[in-house]
């Protein structure tokens, strides 16, 4: 069966051509850039999206047993709520499946393609990022400011919360206006409380994951690690990396690659803790932007 291959817009970076959109993964059918790697992406999302079908049924079948004194409309209400994830994993299911079925039709990329993929990974490991060598020559204290995407991704999470979190407030104060009294609440209730408690603990995370990577920016060591795999995917990438420390102690680590460049073969500097260096964080999975003497103007001192 022949299958008809929806082309993104980017391109590859090995060999240029136009790459393959899976879902949020791409690969490319020309040289079979991340091709092997939205493989097993794929086929771990097929695993994984029948787990969460069950949890979310088992969790719909608790809420009807324990809403059985309650009006039909609530009944209704909390159907609706659940019913439609359920068919969003349906859907997802049934479209990396199709994604995958794709990939594996895919004929053998050309000799061709190949050496030009190796010719291409070679030369960028060979040459590293300028903007990445003039980080390496940086010392602490480095002076930092937050990239535009850290800025949008910050924003949108707040948004989201702060949107959920209104919410279950109003609906949770009504319920306590109810009887002024918390021995009034039920299942629904307390179950909204705990959500809301978890999405605190999330932005409490989150906060506490960008000051410790502003830490380690501005104040930790700095040294060129090797990437040895890519795992792809429209937004981001995770990479695992390997770099020696001060000490000459080797480290691999898995990270993220917001910037969708970095192949194996390729550096990219590492901040860590000299004290601690499993403390780190590779530049290009984090929101914040090391300011190099090279970007700043006479005017910013």
């Amino acid at each position: 069966m022949r299958y008809r291959l929806r082309m993104s817009k980017l391109e590859c970076p090995m060999c240029k051509a136009p790459t393959v959109s899976a879902g949020k993964l791409r690969y490319c059918a020309n040289c079979g850039w991340q091709k092997d790697q939205t493989e097993r992406q794929l086929r771990l999302n097929l695993r994984m999206v029948p787990i969460a079908f069950g949890a979310m049924t088992l969790i719909l079948v608790v809420l009807f047993a324990r809403s059985g004194a309650r009006t039909h409309g609530e009944r209704w209400v909390i159907a609706v709520f659940l019913t439609f994830p359920l068919i969003a994993l349906v859907v997802s299911y049934a479209v990396t499946k199709r994604n995958l079925k794709k990939l594996l039709a895919l004929p053998p990329p050309a000799a061709q393609a190949v050496q030009a993929r190796a010719a291409s990974t070679d030369l960028a490991a060979r040459e590293m990022n300028p903007q990445y060598q003039a980080m390496l020559r940086t010392v602490a204290p480095r002076r930092l400011r937050m990239s535009r995407r850290g800025k949008f991704n910050l924003s949108m999470t707040l948004t989201v919360l702060l949107i959920f979190a209104g919410i279950m407030a109003v609906q949770l104060f009504r319920a306590w206006v109810a009887a002024h009294s918390f021995a009034a609440f039920g299942f629904r209730e307390w179950g909204m409380a705990g959500f809301g408690l978890l999405l605190l603990l999330m932005l409490v995370w989150q906060w506490r994951t960008l000051d410790r990577q502003r830490d380690l920016l501005a104040n930790g060591d700095v040294v060129a690690a090797k990437v040895t795999e890519k795992f792809g995917s429209r937004n981001a990438a995770a990479i695992k990396y390997e770099f020696e420390d001060f000490a000459g102690r080797k480290h691999v680590k898995v990270g993220t690659d917001y910037t969708q460049k970095l192949e194996p073969g390729m550096s990219v500097p590492v901040f860590y803790d000299h004290e601690n260096p499993d403390r780190q964080v590779p530049v290009s999975g984090t929101f914040h932007e090391v300011i190099l003497q090279e970007q700043s103007s006479p005017g910013n001192g």
